[in-house]
């Protein structure tokens, strides 16, 4: 195979990292340097294995390392009912969390804040239990990546958190298609949409088109300024850093 051209990065904090397997930190800048052409890498370990000449078993034992040591993040996606391995998304942990502290920085894109999760109304367990959340993350992403733009690590967890907070993937794929009918294609307008979803105990598309329609309803009843609003405005989230640095560390404690 044709071996990649574009560059590689792996930080000091990786390189003088003892415990770490030497080629563990040679992965680690492959995985940088797929992460760099593509935004995530979704290679699989036979790729890794073919480029460095070792077997798969040696592979796994490298990356389970470094996921260990919080240096990348994994996510497997399972087939429909079974537990086979579909796909696996390895993400760069660009602010790997300090055990001694337990918080780190993140991009600010938003989220689901601490008053809305005190807000929101879950489904029951049984409901939980019985929901794929693997499978609806995937038709979330795939949505997300073919009308949007691709996907970070970060967005791919506030899209998981959305879902164990009760929300469903069809309400997701809805306001993201609502954001695009607004032109609003970013994360950050999506969140807008969710958080007023959840305010308004809306969990299902379903559920969002007959308040959509409502709204129209009463709004054709109600003129301001001699002028009908057709849809329901939506405020993209803005915090100040120290804002959004305790909401993460608040979110982080919450779901570890």
């Amino acid at each position: 195979m044709d071996n990649p051209n574009y560059y590689a990065i792996i930080p000091a904090k990786v390189r003088y990292d003892k415990e770490l397997m030497a080629n563990a930190k040679l992965l680690y800048g492959e995985i940088t340097a797929l992460c760099n052409d593509r935004g995530i890498c979704w290679a699989r370990n036979e790729y890794f294995a073919d480029l460095y000449h070792v077997s798969n078993e040696t592979i796994s034992r490298w990356i389970s390392q470094l996921n260990k040591k919080k240096y990348i993040k994994v996510k497997m996606f399972y087939k429909k009912d079974s537990k086979e391995i579909d796909k696996r998304i390895i993400s760069i942990n660009q602010y790997p969390i300090d055990e001694n502290v337990n918080t780190y920085c993140q991009e600010n894109q938003g989220g689901i804040d601490k008053n809305i999760k005190e807000n929101i109304t879950s489904i029951n367990n049984k409901e939980k239990e019985e929901r794929n959340f693997q499978s609806e993350l995937k038709d979330i992403i795939e949505f997300y990546e073919n009308n949007i733009a691709l996907i970070t690590s970060f967005i791919s967890e506030d899209m998981e958190k959305y879902l164990q907070s009760g929300l469903y993937a069809d309400l997701i794929i809805e306001a993201m298609k609502e954001a695009v009918s607004r032109n609003k294609r970013n994360w950050k307008y999506v969140v807008s949409i969710l958080n007023d979803c959840i305010n308004n105990k809306v969990y299902t598309a379903k559920q969002f088109r007959i308040r959509q329609e409502e709204f129209k309803s009463n709004k054709t009843q109600t003129h301001q300024s001699n002028k009908t609003k057709e849809k329901i405005e939506y405020k993209e989230v803005e915090f100040t850093e120290e804002q959004y640095n305790k909401m993460m560390n608040e979110r982080g404690k919450k779901y570890e």
